[in-house]
């Protein structure tokens, strides 16, 4: 007998399957998804058996010498899967091994679980009972029953304003599944979303749920993972790696907020969860009040299946948007309406909600007298001054200096800090609002694990009654005392070099707007912005997504863009720019006959010390694209110091 097997470490040139002769000590022993000890030239590594052989004619094959692993980390389904994953989006085939093996897998000799995952059968799953439907949430829930009812696997997409209750509709549709002993899977943009969700689903489904997310230790993570192998857990919530769950007979997946970018992995492979998703034979329901284009685009064309959530429950109304020009205020972080309006708000024991999409107290340094700006060394952005250390630091590398005031440039004292980010924000209504208690939701804000529970705790319990945050605050959060929701600027995502920037644009102002006047209480919004004209802005105050999306539309037909093609972006990186470009040079011209966009240099044309040059592939079909690149980098020859990013359905051009 003989074993197909991949190392664990490849390089383009070795990301092929080799042939191993299984020895007769281990005859019978080695499976499909065993790690085993292997000698390759004249050093051993470890390898991945991906197939049996009973006979194999490549000459001098050599034996394998050790099975390391107890168990096996994965089976046919999943090796299917990281089949599909690696062929689609270029990438090595153990790279896409990994993602469908149990946490930590990789680690030679670990062992996975301490007893063996024998399925528990009879179990009984306690299902509490419902809350009563709408008439559109009864005809959503009742497509969601049909297909798994015949077991379909179609896509639908829920389209529900923000408030008009998807969550119920996931709930109860996860609940006909279990009825039908079907698994269910339920993905959420950011781990900050799950505990909320948690307390919702542990209620319904009692101790039968399974949590998994980066932020659980690898020992938790073994624990789920083992329930679910066992069939003790039948409805698994996580972030995007749960969409790998070993569930067995899986019959629905849940994306909520299926927009979100975090469902797109951007180290390799570069997957989408959606399109995974899509891959397991399952009923998939993405949900959002702002889906992306290409959702709506193939929900529109008959691709998806659609359901309509157009109001929120017991019919409370959307809140009113009011959009404030910043062309007419004068060195205000906060407009004169947004601070009365805080004062009123909290003068009413109510509470109030400030979104800004930059993190830090200034955004940039500048000299006033030769105007060079502060930039970080290893990743030419500029950087952020922090208060809280009185540093200057990079957001991408987490580079940090001192905040010098004298220019390195001109050598003239005459830096000066524009901009604004959450931390100013924190200062200035403490400043102004004694009254205020205000928690602080931003990258900085989540030092520890658990942090994000808290701060949403404190906020939602009556401990703080300002909230001021980053996009974390747009996703997902329902407390019924939020009065007042003020966007400090608009214009973050707006002005991004990014064909994405408008669409994103409205989508945050549309769900962070989604926050206020949830329940019993009326709600108010305030968009401040030095845009108020831009179609994204206008769209959004009025809640309007048809809108936005016909006027977006025409856009992208225009110029070429998804939904109307299919896109890979090739980022070439070196440390030596000339190497960079030179390389991505030779990359384009191979690729002649299709519509290529570069080489240029990347909009964050330096990041973490390397140079990035960009190519851009547009396409009707992405499988010409695909072979393209395929054969053009089979061709070439690099230099060690190279490094070729390649992501098929990108959603970041930066």
């Amino acid at each position: 007998m003989y074993a197909e097997v991949v190392l664990s470490k490849v390089t383009p040139r070795l990301d092929k399957i080799y042939h191993y002769r299984i020895p007769k000590s281990l005859a019978g022993k080695i499976q499909v998804g065993h790690q085993v000890l292997i000698p390759f030239g004249k050093r051993k590594t470890l390898g991945y058996v991906v197939g049996l052989l009973k006979t194999s004619d490549i000459p001098g094959i050599k034996e394998i010498e050790e099975l390391i692993s107890e168990k096996t980390f994965f089976g046919a389904a999943a090796l299917k899967l990281a089949k599909w994953i690696a062929d689609y989006y270029l990438c090595f085939f153990v790279s896409a091994l990994r993602t469908v093996m149990p946490p930590g897998a990789g680690t030679r000799g670990r062992l996975i679980f301490n007893k063996p995952a024998e399925t528990k059968t009879g179990l009984q799953y306690k299902i509490k009972k419902g809350l009563t439907l709408t008439g559109p949430q009864r005809s959503a829930l009742e497509l969601i029953q049909g297909s798994l009812r015949d077991r379909t696997a179609e896509t639908l997409l829920l389209h529900g304003i923000t408030g008009s209750g998807k969550t119920e509709v996931y709930l109860q549709a996860i609940a006909t599944a279990l009825e039908n002993k079907l698994g269910s899977i339920v993905l959420v943009p950011e781990i900050s979303l799950t505990p909320q969700l948690i307390r919702r689903f542990q209620d319904r489904f009692q101790d039968h749920i399974a949590i998994l997310h980066s932020d659980r230790t690898i020992k938790q993570r073994d624990q789920e993972w083992l329930r679910i192998l066992t069939g003790e857990a039948r409805v698994i919530l996580g972030t995007r790696s749960a969409i790998f769950a070993p569930v067995t007979n899986l019959g629905l997946v849940v994306l909520d907020e299926e927009y979100e970018q975090t469902y797109k992995q951007e180290k390799s492979p570069r997957y989408h969860a959606r399109e995974v998703a899509q891959q397991l034979g399952a009923t998939v329901i993405l949900g959002s009040a702002t889906p992306s284009i290409e959702t709506f685009y193939k929900a529109q064309n008959g691709e998806y299946r659609l359901a309509t959530l157009p109001e929120r429950i017991d019919r409370v109304p959307l809140p009113p948007v009011e959009i404030i020009d910043l062309r007419e205020e004068k060195d205000r972080l906060l407009s004169r309406k947004l601070r009365g309006e805080i004062s009123e708000t909290l003068s009413r024991g109510e509470k109030v909600i400030l979104f800004m999409n930059r993190r830090g107290y200034f955004t940039s340094a500048i000299c006033k007298d030769c105007g060079y700006v502060l930039k970080c060394p290893n990743c030419q952005v500029a950087l952020v001054y922090h208060s809280q250390d009185k540093l200057m630091r990079c957001g991408h590398c987490d580079f940090t200096s001192e905040a010098n005031l004298i220019c390195p440039n001109c050598q003239n004292s005459t830096i000066g800090f524009l901009g604004i980010g959450t931390q100013r924000i924190e200062s200035e209504v403490a400043e102004v609002y004694p009254q205020a208690r205000i928690v602080r939701l931003d990258r900085d804000a989540l030092t520890k694990r658990g942090s994000t529970e808290q701060i949403f705790a404190a906020f939602s319990e009556g401990e703080a009654n300002v909230l001021i945050g980053t996009q974390l605050v747009t996703k997902g959060l329902d407390v019924a005392e939020v009065t007042l929701v003020g966007v400090v600027s608009a214009d973050t995502t707006l002005n991004l070099p990014d064909f994405r920037a408008a669409e994103r644009t409205f989508q945050q102002l549309t769900q962070v707007a989604g926050r206020a006047g949830r329940r019993h209480l009326p709600g108010k919004v305030l968009i401040q912005t030095y845009n108020p004209e831009h179609y994204a802005i206008r769209h959004a105050a009025t809640h309007n997504y048809e809108g936005f999306y016909k006027e977006e539309l025409e856009y992208r037909q225009a110029l070429f863009y998804p939904p109307f093609s299919q896109l890979i972006n090739l980022v070439v990186l070196s440390r030596q720019e000339s190497e960079a470009q030179s390389t991505a040079k030779v990359i384009a011209e191979s690729l002649k006959g299709l519509t290529v966009l570069g080489p240029a240099p990347a909009p964050l044309s330096k990041l973490r010390g390397q140079f990035r040059y960009q190519i851009l592939l547009k396409g009707e079909k992405i499988e010409p694209l695909q072979q393209a690149v395929k054969e053009g980098l089979k061709k070439l020859e690099p230099a060690k110091s190279v490094r070729i990013q390649v992501d098929v359905d990108p959603l970041n051009l930066l």
